[in-house]
Formats: C-alpha cells, structure tokens, sequence
C-alpha cells in the first residue's frame, strides 16, 4: 500500500511540471462553501474551481478570496462584514483540513513552489474589500495570521478605507466621486507593509490607487484589473497607472471577467431580467447567486442569453494581456480569473481550461520564460520583495492586552487570570468588581466560584479513598448507598463508582439539573437519590457520553459513606489542607460535589501547578499510579466543529473529572466551570509543564472561552496574532450561519394569558422527581409558580398558538413552552434550543393532580 501511495505521488509530481507554475490571484468563494454538499471543493460540482477541476486544467495554486459585499458603515453593518469573512476564513481552514493530500496552505513564495514540486496544490488566500476589517486595525494582523497574503481596500461602493472605482449610490455615494485614501486606509496600508502583506489596488478609485502608491513602501499589485484602453471600463486600470505600478516594482493581474474585456449593456440587461425571474419563481425577494445560480431555470436561461449576446473570449483576454505587457512590461503582469465571482470567457470558463491559456500565449508568441513570469513568476516576486520590506510580525497581544480586551468586549464585571509557563508561575491579573459586591475589587483573596471545575477536585477526593483501600472505581454504587435506584434496575445494579464520574449513565445532558439549580431551592441529596428513578433514559447505559452533574452529587455521597465523614469535611481533609488551598471552601449547597467549591486565584494556581509540577508531598499525597486513571480517557466524546476547527482536535474524551485532547499536536487537560454568573477554566499542557486559571464573575461563557483560547495559542502557535477578538468573530460568525431551525424563534409578540383562555388547564400539577407547580390565576394574568424552586415564578404568556412561561426575574436564563398534550398532561421544552442544557424543562412529565385553591 505504501508503494502504491509513493507510485501515485511520484506520478502527480510528475504531471505538475508538464506546465509552468500556474497562480490564479482571485478565486471567489460562496459564502455557504465546505458547508452546501454542491460548494464541496474536493468535488467536480458546479464550482468553476474546485480540486479535480485544477487539476485537469494545470492550475497549481490559488488565492482563495474572502470578499464581502459593502454595506453601511454602521456597527451592525461592520458585524455582519466581520461574521461573513469569518465563515470563510473557516471555509478554507475546512477544505484545507479535509483534503490535505491534494492541497496545502502557502503562506511564503517558497511554500508555492515547494507544493508544486510535490505535486500538491496551494491555497492562497486574499481580502477583497477591507471592510471586513470591521474598522478594526487589530484584525489586519489577525488576518495574516490566518493566512491572508494580500488586502484589497475595496469593493463596490465607497468605504472606510478609500474610494471605490464605482461609488454606490445605495449607499449614498456621489457619482463620480473618486475618494482618496482614509485616516484609517493610511493605518491599514502602512500595518499590511509591516507585516509583508501585499497591498491590492483593484476595485480602488484611480485617486486611491494614487495614494496608496505614493504611501506604499513596498511593491503593490492589481489581483484582478484589465486595461481601460482597450475596454472603458472603471474597474480597469489606466496605461498611466499601470505604468505607476510597474515603476513602484508591482504587478497587474490581467482579469478574465467578462465585463471588463466587453462591455455588452443588452446582455447585462438580460442577466438583470432572468436573475428577477428566477428569484421570483423561487419565491424569493431578491436575487441570490449561490441559490438561483445553480437552478434549472436560470442555467437554461443563461445558455439561451449566451446564444444570443456571446460571451468576450479568450482572445479577447489575450489581447488585454499584450496590450499590459506593451505598457507595464513583461515583468509586471500577472494572470486572474475571478472564477465564481463572475469571471468567465469562452475558452476559459473554469478552472479544467486553464490550460488554454497558456497555449493561447504561445500562439501569441510569448517565451516560456514569459510565460512563467505572466503565470505566477511576477507575483511571487512582488510577494517576495514584500516579505523582505516587512518590519514588524504579527503583533501578539500580551498577557494584559488578551485580559483587557475580553473585559471590554464581553463587559465582564470581574476577572482573575493567573499563567504557569514550564512549571513557574509567569502572570498573574485581578481586575473589575467583586459580583453583587457593589465597590469591592478583585483581588488576590477574591473567592471564586469554580463550578463544574470542582468534579476533578471530588475525583482526586475519591482517589485518595482508593489509595487508602476505602473505595474501588470499578465498585457498585449500591454498596455505599443502598437505596441508590436508577429507571432501568439492571443499570441501578450495573452501575459502579466510575460510572458515576464520566457522563455515560444514558441520561439525557443535563438531566435533572433543575433540582440543583437555580439557587436558591428546596431541594437536597435526598431528593436527588429519590428522584433518580424518575429520570428516564435518553441513551442505552455506557453508550453514549452526555454531561451529567447530578452523578457527581452521587459520587459524593458515595465519597461520605466510603470515607465516614461529609462531603465537605473529607474536602477539607484529603484536598484541601494536604494541598495548602487555605482559601478553598465547600459551599453549602446540594450541588457541592458537581460544582459547589470556590478558591482565589492563587490556591486555584497551586490546584494547577499540584498536577503540572507535583513536589515530593504532592507525590505523597496521590502517586503516579492514583493519578494515572484521572487523566485517562475513560469515555470517549465527540469532537465538535469548533474545537477541531480552532484546534485541530482528533481525539477527544473525558476522564474522572477532566477532558482530555490534542490541542495542535500537544496534550491537553482542561475543565470549565459554570455556575451563577461565575465562569471557570483550568487549561493545562503537561508536556510542556504549562497551563492557565481563567475565573470571572459577571460575564459570560463566550468571554471565558474567547480568553482561554487565545491564552492557549499562546502555547501552542506562539508566533501567531490570535485574540479574544477573533474567537468572538468565529463564535458570531458561527451563530450566524446556523440554519433558522436551531436559532432561538421570534417571540416578541407575546401577549397575557387570560384565566378564561386558560381554563382547560388551569391546577396544581406533579411531576414525580421535580414536585408541584401552579398554574392558576394571579397577578397579572395566569401565574406559573414552582414549589420547590423559588426562583421559578413567571407569567403564562401566549405566542401565536403556544403558551410560554416569562420569567420574573432572570435567575432563569431560558424560558420554556408550556405545552398540553393532553387532558391531564403538561410538558415544558426549551424556547432557544441552543439555552444552557441544564434547563433541562424536557426531563419534567407533569399530571394534574388538583385544582387551583
């Protein structure tokens, strides 16, 4: 099989030099691209560049462009640049990763031309129009670390950066206006020369292109322009700048867009009509090109338009490119197409053409040599002297920098963040206000909550029993609480201690949460271990990894009877005071072995260092052979598309109390915490003796793990500008594209509930493992009040058809429907799908069991 592989390498290397080294500097992309099956670049679709069609045509390597369209320059309109251009980043980081054999990233001219001569594709990639940038310097340098090569300031319609060639009045652009460069375009050439970035002109106004040549220290190039002479056309360049450029040491990229090698009004009349038709048979408002493009209607449409008003054609595009050469010279002219984004000549209407276009500059008498140059040679030059000219790489934010951006831009209340680098304590940061503690800073004796981060303290807790002979992990849990009861009794029998602690019982995510939180409630340990048998199963026992908390209230039951103290005391005893975490308590709530510790930062640091770098006590204290299970995969757990995108994660699982993965080629141990208002992170790199503690309070999920993932590329690609910033683009970008399905639905237009529309199912109603809730009339329309959770109190409200409870205070962070399924049956589901799981409203079953008093 190895031979095989070899053989077939060997023979694409060989086929890649039976051409020039190809470069096509504008490849479009669809917004839905490696997401749609039909915009799957490792398929021969309807894409006009995709992989097998690059390789039958010669095309070596492509700028794959990340291109918005411009929009309002308003915070909303920045947002929705930022969040489109993060979809494609993430498009191309998705192919990339999904056909590595066939295609590898460039980020140096020696990367292309060592792809090439091992015949493998490269992936460019460009910005087209910078208002994707978000007016956002930061994100240039978050760019480049992502790949991005050049930087195109504009599009169509001006911008915040410079002028477009075609100002928009939709936007309220002047005809004719032919703006300059900004303040801010000032700010984005000079960082993109820092870093070695090429700078893109086309699309610029002739006074922006102006500008940018009389600012830029470096070389600049067209990726995509033709020459105005021959075709009048604004989005070509004139012979005077095409000159400028060359004399600048830039390059012109030759465009075949149809366009602007023919200007042909009745054919984009007639394009304009069809696109209105099929979008209207679509049933949709406004033309999309990635939907309606690929429809029958418009395909037909569109060969019935080709007959009649014909495309320019590849002599056409020869002809600007001569015309080029003449004026700039041979040196200082390059090849595009702007494949799927409009670009198309009869000749070369994909990318299995490509070839024809190297046979047309032989017919037209062009060298070899030339040939070269024209096809790739002068842009890796360009890009060349610009690496060379580069000052500055991409700026790593430090330590604060990270901290003072998740503060600002997730408005987080309170934080504590401390780094340990190769076993030594390196950072450490307290900053904002103390929660519901109106005037009182974080500091270093600031207690935290660490919620779900407290189930590796249980399990190191229920560690020590084990190397004291009080517990094994593979005991029944029956034999520490004999009236443990599960739904199934064969799983009550079957389930041993270990089971408890690695979320594979079969319950649903989540299941039962609403007897531990929100707090305050009725609810106690007993409760939990009564209500257990009630809890029905979503998945077959030990098959199926879903987060579960009430197990680990279990497990510290079974720690308390195994060890012949409480939970907390035995806490204190066998953690905390061998340790020295002076600081850590046991909070006093039902959830405390699932997630009710709290520490201050510099006892959570020695939680952390107790694992990195174990002193002799602390090998004393639980040895290698007790520690070994802990960080084990014990149940294996999906990798989901955000932590195999950011981290490129094969395997993922969960131990006792830990998860554990491969962080970009490094192993990693972590947990995060969530509790109330409180966020946690303990995030660790054993190899490298390494890790972070994030503890906020009064922020958010995304705010803790924006900061833990750029905290982490701190270790794991150190020389990259990655920032809070970017991971909160990627999570909006992803909220973005999720299909309406799954997003939260509108329910604005909700209205009170009155008795006498809610007669049918007004009472007292019982669920067996939850308890009563009221449903009867009150103050203010229909009351909905839960007996044993205080917090569980709003108002029965009606949304078209359905019923929703509004909450009255905001304890509860997700409302439910309220739903009668039958005469006596009542069940709740969550509003948002996407709400915390521990609104777990699915797992209550209610009866009527009364009426109201």
């Amino acid at each position: 099989m190895k031979r095989l592989l070899l053989l077939a390498l060997a023979a694409s290397a060989a086929h890649a030099q039976d051409h020039p080294l190809t470069i096509d500097t504008h490849v479009d992309i669809p917004l839905s691209y490696m997401a749609d099956p039909k915009f799957d670049a490792g398929r021969d679709g309807p894409l006009k560049v995709d992989l097998p069609k690059m390789r039958r045509g010669g095309l070596d390597a492509a700028f794959f462009v990340i291109y918005v369209a411009q929009g309002p320059l308003t915070d909303a309109g920045y947002a929705k640049a930022v969040a489109e251009a993060t979809r494609k980043y993430d498009a191309i980081d998705r192919m990339l990763k999904q056909y590595p054999g066939q295609i590898r990233a460039a980020r140096t001219p020696a990367d292309v031309r060592a792809n090439k001569a091992a015949g493998v594709l490269s992936a460019m990639i460009g910005i087209e129009n910078s208002y994707s940038l978000g007016h956002d310097l930061r994100r240039l340098d978050t760019a480049y670390a992502r790949g991005a090569r050049y930087v195109g300031l504009a599009h169509v319609g001006n911008n915040d950066l410079c002028g477009s060639s075609l100002p928009d009045k939709t936007l309220g652009d002047k005809p004719d206006s032919n703006l300059g460069i900004s303040a801010f375009g000032r700010q984005v050439v000079a960082r993109a020369n820092a870093l070695g970035m090429m700078v893109d002109v086309s699309h610029a106004s002739d006074a922006c292109v102006r500008d940018v040549l009389a600012l830029s220290k470096a070389p600049i190039i067209a990726s995509h322009s033709s020459a105005r002479a021959l075709t009048n056309h604004p989005r070509n360049l004139s012979d005077d700048l095409l000159r400028a450029i060359a004399a600048k040491g830039g390059v012109v990229q030759a465009v075949a867009y149809k366009e602007f090698l023919k200007i042909d009004p009745a054919r984009e009349a007639a394009e304009k009509i069809l696109q209105q038709r099929v979008a209207k048979e679509a049933g949709d408002k406004a033309y999309d090109s990635e939907k309606h493009d690929y429809l029958p209607a418009y395909v037909e449409g569109m060969a019935q338009i080709q007959h009649e008003h014909p495309l320019a054609t590849l002599d056409d595009f020869l002809n600007h490119i001569q015309h080029m050469v003449q004026v700039a010279g041979i040196d200082h002219v390059g090849i595009a197409s702007d494949f799927d984004g409009g670009g198309e000549i009869t000749g070369w209407m994909d990318a299995s053409e490509t070839r024809n276009v190297t046979a047309g500059l032989k017919a037209r008498g062009f060298s070899d040599t030339d040939i070269a140059k024209l096809w790739g040679g002068n842009l890796l030059r360009v890009w060349a002297d610009d690496e060379k000219a580069a000052t500055a790489k991409p700026a790593v934010a430090s330590y604060d920098q990270l901290v003072d951006e998740a503060m600002a831009r997730y408005k987080v209340t309170g934080m504590a963040v401390g780094v340990i680098d190769e076993g030594r304590v390196v950072y450490r940061r307290t900053a904002g206000d103390v929660l519901d503690a109106k005037g009182h800073k974080v500091d270093a004796n600031t207690r935290f909550k660490i919620a779900s981060n407290s189930k590796a303290m249980t399990t190191a807790l229920l560690a020590r029993l084990v190397a004291q002979g009080k517990l094994r992990w593979d005991d029944p849990v029956t034999k520490y609480l004999p009236d443990f009861r599960m739904h199934d009794p064969w799983v009550t029998a079957q389930m041993q201690v270990r089971d408890l602690l690695i979320h594979n019982t079969g319950l649903r995510e989540g299941a039962g949460d609403l007897m531990l939180w929100p707090e305050p409630n009725a609810f106690t340990r007993k409760d939990i271990l009564h209500g257990l048998a009630y809890l029905q199963p979503a998945h077959s026992f030990r098959s199926t990894y879903a987060y579960d908390n009430l197990m680990y209230v279990v497990a510290g039951e079974v720690a308390a009877a195994a060890g012949g103290a409480p939970y907390d005391v035995l806490m204190h005893r066998e953690v905390f005071e061998p340790l020295g975490l002076p600081s850590c308590e046991v909070l006093d709530i039902t959830s405390a072995a699932a997630g009710g510790i709290r520490c201050d930062l510099d006892d959570m640091l020695r939680w952390a260092g107790n694992w990195l770098t174990p002193d002799e006590a602390q090998y004393a204290w639980l040895d290698a052979t007790q520690r070994a299970p802990l960080w084990t995969i014990q149940n294996p757990m999906p990798v989901g598309e955000r932590r195999s995108a950011w981290n490129d994660t094969h395997l993922y699982g969960y131990g006792y109390g830990w998860r554990l993965a491969d962080v970009d080629g490094q192993w990693s141990v972590s947990h995060t915490g969530t509790l109330s208002g409180y966020y946690s992170t303990v995030s660790l790199l054993p190899e490298r003796r390494s890790g972070f503690v994030i503890l906020i309070n009064g922020g958010s999920e995304d705010a803790r793990d924006t900061l833990a993932e750029a905290l982490l590329k701190r270790f794991t690609a150190p020389s990259e500008a990655h920032t809070v910033g970017e991971y909160a683009d990627r999570i909006a970008a992803a909220a973005s594209a999720s299909p309406a399905a799954a997003r939260a639905p509108d329910t604005s237009a909700r209205v009170a509930t009155s008795a006498k529309e809610a007669k049918a199912f007004l009472g007292i109603w019982n669920d067996p493992w939850f308890g009563d809730v009221i449903v009867c009339p009150g103050k203010g329309g229909v009351r909905f009040e839960a007996t044993r959770s205080p917090a569980m109190k709003g108002t029965l409200k009606r949304v078209g058809t359905r019923y929703l409870v509004q909450w009255d205070g905001t304890r509860m962070d997700a409302e439910p429907w309220l739903d009668v399924v039958a005469p006596d049956q009542l069940r709740l589901s969550k509003v948002d799908p996407d709400a915390d799981f521990s609104n777990d409203f699915e797992d209550l079953a209610f009866t009527r069991v009364r009426a109201c008093p």
